[in-house]
């Protein structure tokens, strides 16, 4: 068994509501319930008291997650109970794990998420309102900053994160580069781009 196969990340994940419930185009006004699967695992939540349209659970999950890359997306369903006992499907929501893992969102970031419902046949029939966090993970070190490294924004430096190799005195003399120095970051426009 391989190290990668054995690696599991502790997710802490909430199924705060959802909104604008339909079945057959219609408002929906049963007692609803939200239902959590993950790598085969499910996990449910209470049925909303008040039932109707706009459902409130606010149940959290702890679930683990296999970080080997076998595990694409987490599916949210949500669904209600007959007067007969039957189970039906109102929808469902697949959330990509690189929504809220990887990226620039750190461990023990909680990330406020909202995807489409869609029923069996593709159709619109809600959203549904989420938090996921990745719980961080205490067996791995935060390195300290050293000499050897610098931070590379000012809010790394206050955060004690984000560090990157300092560069030489001969380096920085040939940057032409803001008198000497290579400024690194994000571009903001890349995340705020207009449509043309």
């Amino acid at each position: 068994m391989s190290y990668s196969a054995t690696m599991k990340r502790s997710l802490e994940i909430e199924v705060i509501s959802a909104e604008g419930l339909k079945a057959d185009r219609k408002p929906l006004k049963r007692k609803t319930y939200s239902v959590v699967s993950i790598d085969q695992k499910y996990f449910a939540s209470k049925p909303d008291d008040l039932g109707g349209s706009c459902p409130v659970w606010k149940h959290k999950f702890d679930m683990e997650m296999p970080i080997n890359g076998t595990v694409g997306f987490i599916t949210v369903e949500v669904r209600y109970r007959t007067s007969g006992g039957a189970e039906k499907h109102v929808g469902y929501a697949k959330i990509p794990v690189t929504d809220f893992m990887g990226g620039f969102a750190p461990q023990g970031h909680l990330n406020f998420l909202s995807y489409r419902l869609r029923d069996e046949y593709g159709d619109k029939c809600g959203v549904v309102n989420v938090s996921i966090m990745v719980k961080p993970d205490r067996s791995i070190p935060v390195p300290l900053p050293s000499s050897s490294f610098a931070p590379c924004s000012s809010q790394a430096a206050a955060n004690n994160h984000m560090w990157r190799p300092r560069t030489s005195s001969s380096m920085a003399s040939t940057a032409v580069y803001g008198g000497g120095r290579v400024v690194t970051g994000v571009p903001v426009w890349c995340a705020y781009q207009r449509p043309a």
